[in-house]
């Protein structure tokens, strides 16, 4: 299973600086580096060009330039694995937190329906409607 991930960058050993993205220094429109963990590959996003892991050259912003072995170091299989499922876990908190936002947007929206209907047939306005309904839902919730 082939799967382009986003390639850190590693921990700068001069300024002790790192993030969680990369961009390929020599594109015309800066484009970011994703890595394929498996077949130890990183590629542009933008240009599409395509290079062995290991001749990755970093240049960090205090301008160090890692060793060929500090890279090798930083882009172990274990931190490329580790950096896709915090990568996974922040998707998935993601969307967990769409769903409660749907969820919620969808229960106001039913309120309101409802508040609508009460109101219209006791000849109340909705928000007093709505006050009937969280009372009754406060005296009868555990």
């Amino acid at each position: 299973m082939s799967e382009w991930i986003t390639f850190p960058f590693p921990k700068c050993p001069s300024c002790g600086k790192q993030w969680g993205e990369n961009y390929h220094k020599d594109c015309v429109f800066n484009g970011q580096l994703l890595v394929e963990p498996y077949q130890r590959q990183v590629k542009c996003e933008s240009c599409s060009a395509q290079w062995y892991i290991l001749d990755s050259k970093f240049y960090c912003y205090c301008g160090y330039e890692f060793y060929p072995s500090e890279v090798e170091d930083a882009l172990s299989t274990t931190q490329l694995l580790r950096q896709r499922l915090l990568q996974k876990l922040n998707e998935m908190d993601s969307y967990e937190r769409s769903i409660v936002s749907k969820s919620q947007n969808s229960f106001k929206e039913w309120i309101f329906d409802i508040s609508y209907e009460i109101g219209k047939a006791l000849g109340i306005t909705v928000s007093k409607a709505q006050e009937i309904i969280k009372n009754f839902f406060d005296k009868w919730s555990f």
